[in-house]
């Protein structure tokens, strides 16, 4: 019954584990997106679009759409 409940405990510790590192590069993430936030505030459209977005969209279409009109032409 012990060992059971030793063999139990490692499984446990071993995901909690895993899970904080996933919860700190999910929150080194929000970080960085946070940081961008800052960056682009008061800026144009044009200003923050990156050069990869750019080369994604390069007449300038679905930067200038909303949520809502990017989702409908996706689906």
């Amino acid at each position: 019954d012990l060992e059971v409940t030793e063999a139990k405990l490692a499984e446990v510790v071993q995901e909690r584990d895993t899970l904080l590192t996933k919860v700190k590069g999910l929150d080194d993430k929000v970080r960085a997106l946070e940081d961008k936030l800052k960056e682009t505030e008061g800026k144009g459209a044009e200003e923050v679009i990156t050069e990869e977005e750019r080369a994604v969209d390069r007449a300038g279409i679905y930067a200038r759409l909303s949520r809502a009109m990017l989702v409908s032409k996706i689906f």
